[in-house]
């Protein structure tokens, strides 16, 4: 008898299917010398720390680092879990088993997961591998006419389990001692090997984003007039093509405009070949389906793996590999005969041109344990997907038939003019052949470029119409799931270590297929938040990264230098023990690390800003993590603060500075209001207490003479009303009619306004008057 574990259900039901086991008993398939069962996932984990002892069930700093001499490992707490575990494992201490067969995932996890229930159950029993990329039916009757000795993956398995046992020392040991150092602040601060320094990547650009405040630059453009025709070109010197200044601009236009008599000083062409796109691995399939759909990472892999184990219709999706290997490349046919219809104008072009696959796509040396995503050579039904599920499909599919189409040609010109001493140039492109682009009409970064008439070298030109143009800078985008899975899988480019560069190319921060799984644990923990398809951090995911400030955790390098040594793990160039040894010692570091660094209550009060505007406090104003407050806080209460982001705009040190100097900062730009609509105002102090004024202050407030008379979304009125209760008022519609501020201010200054039109009744009728302002309310006067 043969027994054969999957990972799933529903994989254990085709290979039953396939095997022609017909019988189906409680828990598994039985039938024609095999017994098939599966797993739900994980049946067995890594148990917590107070397994190991009580004396970790509470969380106390002097019971850290917890090292475990053996790690222990139970069953997952699920009544499911455990039931199907028992079957398992009851399977496997039958006697007289012939094998055992491993059909897990073809992968790490799957390894482990297979590899943790074995253990466990004590079986002995040799063990076979099934590693297949697809769960057709001819991938499965070919995987198992080629099972593969389980000790050639024994060596995946210590990879797997290291990485485990990794993740759990740093985990445990990390979030305990932050969460202990830091609980009162914040709760549990859950920190990790890979999700903090992406973590840390993301709070970066935010705060580089908030940061930013754009310059302005300027652009002078000519239209330049040769013997067959005209072309637009741009002003640039030798290192770059903006301007500083407006006057410097203006000095080049009129220069030009003066002597507008120019020459062809450069003029070069070439040919470019654009080559077919590489396939997809997963990570980019993520990033492109969030680019054009804005799914998320965890969704595309939840489509791509029912598009896998459901349909059949997609190869293995939890891949870091872009090409085929040879042996792949040659059943190709096969797989476009498996295209639906939909796709037929294509495959009607590849058997006409007799096109071949692009050899580029085909080299095993770039393959580790599958090969790109492609289509598998089932008939797909488009009609039995989900549009989303049709949309993931399309994108693997054309990515695939777009590997048959010939190179994108292009013809590139590019001209340098100088007319009045000052170089122009520009840059034509015309499409000789679309090759594979013909599969993307959506790609127009092509025709964005313009066609240049023909031009010859050091012809004579008429330069016309110079114009300046103004240009701001951009702030960095913040990252979206597309950007940061580029960065998860291309973080090597921080580190100046050209093996651990390599490294991260290679596999970058996580797996592809615990990259999802990464963001979604940030998010789940409350570090960040999805806004609009933008990757936005807490308040509590900015406060852990200060907290952690340049530790090691938050570098992408850490993560490069263990992945290298796991994958050489894997590849039985690296030693187990010699890992755990390194990953013991950076666990001591830590909690040594965390221990000298100061709790939130003993952190330096840093830069003081000056006195604490609340009238007879004592304290001063300092910067803490969150905003700049008194000092003089938790003694007595003092209640004075300035948020270091109000209304989505970050308010710099500059700004509180101005504020306590002048009691209000000059116009600040970039407020954002809860719908979305962004607004420029003022920071005024009132008794001590920030307000936000929206423009200057009309006057002082002719009801209480204590306070000024300032901008509300919906109103002008006094600026000590949350204090005073001032009843001073002028909304900003009245009647129907919209206030201006000149309007208010004449009725704040001189208690009445010239006769207004524009005003409608409750009956609908328009109707002029003067208003006059009475004991702080309007009222109409019509004489």
């Amino acid at each position: 008898m043969h027994v054969v574990v999957t990972e799933k259900p529903s994989v254990a039901r085709d290979i039953a299917r396939v095997l022609g086991v017909k019988s189906s008993k409680t828990g598994y398939y039985e039938g024609n010398n095999y017994q098939i069962s599966w797993a739900l996932g994980h049946l067995v984990e890594m148990l917590q720390p107070d397994a190991y002892g009580t004396q970790y069930k509470a969380w106390r700093m002097a019971t850290l680092p917890i090292i475990p001499d053996e790690f222990q490992y139970g069953l997952i707490q699920n009544d499911g879990a455990k039931t199907q575990y028992h079957v398992i494992e009851r399977l496997l201490k039958q006697p007289n088993i012939e094998s055992v067969i491993c059909a897990t995932d073809a992968g790490r996890e799957g390894e482990l997961i297979f590899r943790l229930i074995y253990e466990k159950s004590g079986c002995q029993y040799p063990i076979q591998r099934l590693w297949i990329s697809s769960q057709t039916e001819t991938a499965i009757k070919q995987g198992f006419a080629q099972l593969k000795s389980g000790k050639d993956y024994a060596a995946l398995y210590d990879s797997a389990l290291s990485r485990a046992q990794a993740d759990w020392l740093v985990g445990i040991n990390a979030t305990r001692a932050f969460t202990i150092k830091y609980a009162n602040a914040q709760g549990v601060m859950s920190v990790g090997r890979v999700q903090t320094p992406v973590l840390k990547m993301i709070v970066d650009r935010f705060r580089a984003n908030q940061a930013f405040q754009s310059q302005s630059f300027y652009e002078v453009f000519i239209t330049a007039e040769v013997e067959q025709g005209t072309f637009k070109a741009k002003w640039a010197d030798t290192q770059s093509d903006r301007i500083p200044t407006a006057d410097a601009a203006e000095a080049i236009a009129a220069a030009v405009a003066t002597n507008p008599n120019g020459r062809i000083t450069r003029l070069t062409e070439k040919t470019k070949h654009e080559h077919v796109p590489l396939l997809y691995d997963l990570t980019e399939l993520q990033r492109e389906a969030n680019r054009k759909f804005k799914f998320s990472a965890d969704h595309t892999l939840q489509l791509a793996q029912a598009l896998y184990e459901r349909h059949k219709i997609l190869s293995y999706p939890r891949t870091s590999s872009r090409y085929l290997s040879k042996d792949v490349a040659k059943t190709t046919s096969a797989v476009l005969a498996g295209l639906p219809d939909v796709y037929q104008e294509s495959l009607v072009y590849i058997h006409d041109h007799q096109r071949s696959l692009a050899p580029r796509l085909v080299d095993d040396t770039k393959i580790s344990d599958h090969h790109a995503i492609i289509p598998t050579e089932k008939k797909a039904v488009l009609a039995q997907l989900t549009s989303e599920e049709a949309r993931i499909y399309d994108l693997v599919a054309r990515r695939f038939l777009a590997a048959f189409y010939p190179m994108c040609i292009k013809h590139q010109t590019d001209v340098s003019v100088v007319v009045a001493q000052h170089t122009f140039k520009a840059t034509g492109m015309v499409v000789h052949d679309l090759g594979w682009r013909v599969l993307y009409p959506e790609l127009d970064s092509v025709d964005k470029t313009p066609v240049l008439p023909k031009i010859n070298a050091n012809e004579s030109v008429n330069a016309q119409n110079p114009t300046v143009k103004l240009g701001k800078t951009k702030a960095p985008a913040l990252h979206t799931e597309s950007s940061i899975l580029g960065l998860m899988e291309t973080a090597g480019k921080d580190s100046d270590d050209e093996s651990v560069r390599e490294a991260l190319k290679q596999c970058g921060l996580g797996t592809p297929a615990t990259r999802a799984q990464i963001l979604e644990k940030l998010i789940h923990v409350h570090y960040i938040q999805r806004k609009k398809n933008k990757l936005i951090p807490t308040e509590k995911g900015e406060y852990i990264i200060d907290r952690l400030g340049n530790h090691a955790l938050t570098s992408p390098e850490l993560t490069g230098q263990w992945e290298k040594r796991l994958n050489d793990m894997a590849e039985r160039q690296y030693l187990r023990k010699d890992y755990m040894e390194e990953v013991k010692k950076f666990t001591n570091d830590i909690i040594d690390s965390v221990v000298a660094m100061p709790s939130d209550d003993q952190q330096p009060d840093g830069e003081v800003f000056g006195p604490c505007p609340v009238p007879d406090c004592a304290g001063h104003i300092v910067e803490t993590p969150k905003a700049y407050s008194c000092s003089k806080w938790k003694e007595t209460g003092c209640s004075s603060v300035i948020w270091k982001v109000m209304s989505e705009k970050e308010i710099k040190k500059t700004h509180v500075k101005e504020l306590l100097k002048n009691g209000k900062t000059k116009c600040i730009k970039g407020f954002k209001s809860k719908s979305g609509d962004s607004f420029d105002a003022t920071l005024t102090l009132v008794s001590g207490r920030v307000q936000m004024v929206y423009g200057e202050p009309l006057g002082q407030c002719p009801v209480c003479d204590s306070g000024q008379v300032i901008q509300t979304p919906k109103a002008y009125s006094c600026s000590t009303w949350k204090d005073t209760g001032c009843p001073m008022a002028i909304w900003k519609q009245v009647a129907k009619r919209a206030i201006t501020s000149d309007e208010a201010k004449a009725l704040v200054t001189s208690g009445k306004t010239n006769v207004l039109d524009g005003f409608t009744s409750r009956a609908g009728k328009s109707f002029s008057a003067a208003l006059v302002l009475n004991g702080g309310k309007v009222e109409f006067n019509f004489d």
